[in-house]
């Protein structure tokens, strides 16, 4: 944690002490992350988890995909497993409104799940667009489907509420943090939420550090599992980004 300040306060002050043309938009971005542990002799379990992003615009269609992965061995035997993907594609109405439609896929046995499928369709909405700081929302009514590893199956219809925060400090680095809630119109006691922060730091052009920290809440949660659980991951960025503005 202290590396990590470190190379976060270093990037930011570089930021501050030198300044910098603000980078606009890309018409395309992708960055995907990785990170390693491994331990063996007195003990012997590895983690290894990652992330990818890729963003691409046009002038009136907007399509985003996001994936991560968690997974924990100890002596051979598999300990956690969380396995999320996400695709949304929007199509601008207006300067602030759009239409939009997800395709959510999850496998978190951490939680229980052996599959969760989300499928939703509403529209979104840019409540601050400064150059720096963004703040969108987002409302739509989904379909829910879910395997447990209990053998029970359910499937729900749902609601996606969504607050996005994003501050970028110049080229140096960002921050997130999204609120999610999940009302659930078949049963009004399987209502989710998540909350998520991430804070990313370049280390040059093309690497940086990424941190993040997801928690979960499921009021009716699997049998036998917790209401809530927290992911935390650390991870090397690889970064690439279109030369040509967005439209």
């Amino acid at each position: 944690m202290a590396l990590a300040f470190g190379l976060w306060s270093a990037s930011t002050g570089t930021a501050a002490g030198q300044p910098q043309a603000d980078e606009p938009v890309p018409l395309w971005d992708i960055q995907l992350g990785a990170a390693f542990v491994g331990t063996s002799g007195n003990s012997e379990t590895s983690s290894l988890g990652a992330n990818f992003e890729a963003h691409r615009r046009w002038p009136l269609w907007i399509f985003d995909t996001v994936a991560s992965a968690v997974h924990t061995t100890d002596k051979g035997e598999t300990t956690a497993e969380q396995y999320i993907a996400a695709f949304r594609v929007r199509r601008k109405l207006t300067e602030r409104i759009s239409a939009t439609s997800g395709w959510r896929m999850e496998r978190d046995r951490i939680a229980g799940l052996d599959f969760r499928s989300l499928l939703d369709g509403g529209l979104t909405y840019a409540l601050v667009k400064e150059p720096h700081w963004t703040l969108d929302g987002l409302t739509t009514l989904a379909w829910s489907h879910e395997d447990r590893i209990t053998g029970e199956t359910k499937d729900a219809a749902e609601g996606v509420l969504t607050l996005l925060d994003k501050y970028v400090f110049g080229s140096a680095g960002e921050t997130t943090q999204r609120f999610t809630f999940y009302p659930n119109f078949t049963d009004s006691t399987g209502y989710r939420s998540e909350a998520e922060i991430t804070a990313q730091a370049a280390l040059n052009k093309r690497l940086a550090l990424k941190f993040g920290f997801l928690w979960r809440y499921d009021h009716d949660p699997v049998p036998g599992f917790k209401r809530s659980d927290t992911t935390t991951t650390a991870s090397i960025v690889v970064r690439w980004r279109s030369t040509t503005p967005a439209p």
